[in-house]
């Protein structure tokens, strides 16, 4: 009964909502103001060499934010790295890339494009990148993060779930014991596997445990490519979901560095395929934006803030939709 309480709760308080609106008792900031290209901010240094700071933020998915009422928020996060990328390709005075990292992770394919997308972009361009972990930086973020040449976390870092999760809720008892029932009608036994209002049989069980398990061997390997001084028998045991501080991780060898902003730099800086101009020992840190209000600092977003009406759609949409993640949750 508690889920039924807690639908009642949520359409209670959507309604009460929408009437706070209606009555204008509730009001939105405007969003930033947006260019169609993306603009340049110098955030320090004088040098002719640029170091490019990307910011990968919030939950890694490959669709538009969008608020309960379906206003857009945001662009998809993949298409926004991806075009900051496209875009440091064609500048011969980017030298190397920090990505800053707080994520949780997010969806399977939006985060194996991502780390896609970084690879290709080291590959064409022979361009280094470190990652930087800033408050979170777990199971899909780490996963994109194994694009990178070092990693760097800050002291209070947690990062670490290397796994998968898919989630459900089933209210096949509790409908019956009501005298609700399933109309549904098939084309095979599984096609409504993962149903809230069907049993999950043993063969769907190991349906979907394939999957998980195959998803998670992806991850694994990944994982083992850029973690080479770890021996695998210990990396498997690392990767059981479980999360790391970031002494934790430096000590089973899943970060290089415990630091902060500018301890990423000197890393960076230090790789051989950092190319240096000679001279340049201030090298230009530059992030980009399609917002045109000023980025004025390395600790501003590059995105616009979950919003209210995000908050709600989040609550209302939980548990109703099925997706397999690399998701510390």
């Amino acid at each position: 009964m508690s889920l039924f309480k807690n639908m009642i709760k949520n359409f209670l308080f959507l309604f009460i909502f929408q009437n706070c609106i209606a009555f204008n008792s509730i009001r939105f900031l405007d969003l930033p103001e947006r260019s169609l290209e993306l603009n340049e901010y110098v955030l320090s240094g004088t040098d002719k060499d640029k170091i490019l700071l990307i910011s990968l933020e919030g939950v890694i998915s490959d669709s538009r934010s969008t608020g309960a009422f379906g206003i857009e928020t945001d662009e998809p996060l993949t298409a926004r790295i991806k075009e900051e990328l496209k875009k440091a390709s064609k500048d011969p005075n980017i030298k190397g890339v920090i990505l800053k990292v707080n994520s949780p992770g997010g969806g399977v394919t939006a985060s194996d494009v991502l780390y896609r997308e970084l690879l290709s972009f080291k590959q064409m361009t022979g361009i280094p990148i470190v990652a930087l972990f800033m408050d979170t930086a777990a199971s899909g973020g780490y996963y994109v993060s194994m694009a990178c040449d070092k990693i760097v976390a800050h002291p209070t870092t947690v990062t670490g779930s290397i796994g998968v999760i898919v989630t459900g809720i089933n209210i096949k008892e509790g409908l019956d014991k009501i005298g609700v029932k399933d109309q549904s009608f098939m084309s095979g036994a599984n096609k409504n596997i993962l149903s809230p209002f069907a049993e999950m049989t043993p063969e769907k069980k190991k349906i979907i445990q394939g999957i998980v398990d195959s998803l998670f061997e992806r991850f694994f390997q990944i994982v083992k490519n850029n973690r080479k001084h770890v021996d695998e028998p210990k990396l498997r045991q690392l990767a059981d979901g479980r999360i790391f501080t970031a002494e934790q991780a430096l000590k089973e060898g899943l970060i290089d560095k415990i630091g902060y902003f500018e301890d990423a730099t000197q890393v960076l800086m230090s790789l051989p395929t950092y190319k240096k101009s000679i001279g340049n020992d201030s090298p230009r840190i530059v992030t980009y934006t399609v917002y045109k209000k000023p980025v004025k600092n390395f600790y501003q977003t590059q995105t616009i803030n979950e919003s209210l009406l995000d908050t709600i759609s989040i609550k209302l949409k939980q548990h109703t939709e099925i997706k397999f993640m690399y998701l510390w949750q």
